[in-house]
Order: C-alpha cells, then structure tokens, then sequence
C-alpha cells in the first residue's frame, strides 16, 4: 500500500522544482555576512506561502515548489531588497522576473533568472529608522530673511556716510537740498488739521461745550454794548 503511495507521488516529487537565492556583495551591502539570523525571504500565492531562512553561504533555498506563480520577498531588519515574481511550470521550468509594487502582475520586468541555477537578488537600500540631525553651519543664518534686512540695515547706516563723503560736491548739496524738502526730514511743511484733532475731548462733547461757550460769551457782549 505505501509503496502504490509512493509510485503515485513520484511524478508530483520529480516535477516538484526548487529555486535558489544568493546575495552577492555591493556598494550598499558590503558583507552581505553580517546580515541577521531573522533574515528570510517569503514565496507567496494564493493560500500559499513558502518560507527559507537565510544560510550560512548568504542564500537562501526552496524545495518541492508545485506549479504556479510567486511573489518572493527578503525580509531583512536593516536591508530593502527588491521583489521577484517566480513562475514554475508544470514540468518543474522556473523563471525569475524582476516585478514592481502597486503595477499589474502581467507587468514583468527584466528576466534575472531561469532553469535551476543561483539567482542573485537585489539590495535596493538601508533601512534608515533614526533621522539624522544636522550639523551646525553659519550658512544657514543667511537663509533666515530677518538676518538679511538686519544686515542691510546695518550696510545703510554704517555705508552711507562713507558714500556722502565720498560724494561729488554738486551732488552732495543737491542731495542735501532733496532731504530738507522732504516732509521725513523735519523741514517745515504745511500744518495739518489731522494732528491737532483731540478724539477723546470731541467724543465728550467739549466741542458743543465750547462753541455754546463761544455764542453766550458774544451774545454778553452784545447785551453790554
């Protein structure tokens, strides 16, 4: 009885496929040996999912993969590596295509690998979980708009009178003449009426108080004229 078991599983077991993973060193991960023991990369499809930890040669294995399509993805705790989409046939023929997240599935990319050799993954980047703070720069004060009109401020006052001294004797008195015809510059200039306005005293009625003043006081004068 097991053996008519086994005969019936032995076409399932020599179709089954295996897939090998391996991480090679690059600019971004330069000792792929250092990677955590947590590290392990996922096949995933529908009610599926196959997982392998990683090994000691920095890969990782799947073994007896029925037929079918898998989404692969590494997990790493300090590493970003790129997703792979994984079709087995029917006859055990794997072929590994780069994919993309948030795209269609029939969206394939490059083809990285096929048959049952060593496919190599991708580190994409670090995982970065601290914001780093920056350095202090004087630079930076130039950015800040209330720096800059303080220094032009200062340019205008400490500036200026080197320039008038250095000014054209024409030009100085004509430059002289402009500022005492200007009404900034405390020349005399037309009286205005805005400016002798006594808001409080007309909002408490001294101005009807001083006008009837004003008309009783004349008609006084008449009555002893």
């Amino acid at each position: 009885m097991r053996f008519l078991l086994l005969l019936f599983a032995l076409p399932a077991l020599l179709n089954a496929a295996s897939l090998h993973l391996t991480i090679s060193p690059s600019t971004i991960l330069p000792n792929p040996s250092l990677l955590p023991p947590s590290t392990h990369a996922t096949l995933t499809t529908t009610g599926i999912v196959l997982s392998a930890p990683i090994h000691r040669s920095n890969g990782f294995s799947f073994h007896n993969i029925s037929a079918g399509s898998y989404l692969c993805d590494i997990y790493s705790r300090d590493y970003v590596f790129a997703p792979l989409r994984v079709d087995v046939g029917e006859e055990g023929q794997v072929e590994v295509w780069q994919t993309f997240r948030g795209n269609e599935w029939d969206n394939k990319g490059e083809r990285v690998g096929a048959g049952s050799g060593v496919v190599e993954v991708k580190v994409v980047g670090h995982k970065g979980f601290y914001e780093i703070r920056e350095g202090f720069s004087p630079l930076n004060y130039l950015k800040n708009p209330m720096i800059l009109i303080g220094m032009l401020g200062m340019v205008m006052v400490f500036g200026m009178p080197y320039l008038l001294e250095n000014m054209d004797p024409e030009m100085k008195k004509e430059f002289e003449e402009q500022q005492t015809k200007s009404p900034l510059a405390g020349g005399v200039s037309a009286a205005n009426p805005l400016q002798n306005f006594d808001m409080a005293g007309w909002m408490a009625g001294q101005t009807a108080k001083s006008s009837s003043a004003d008309e009783g006081g004349g008609s006084r004068a008449r009555r002893r004229g």
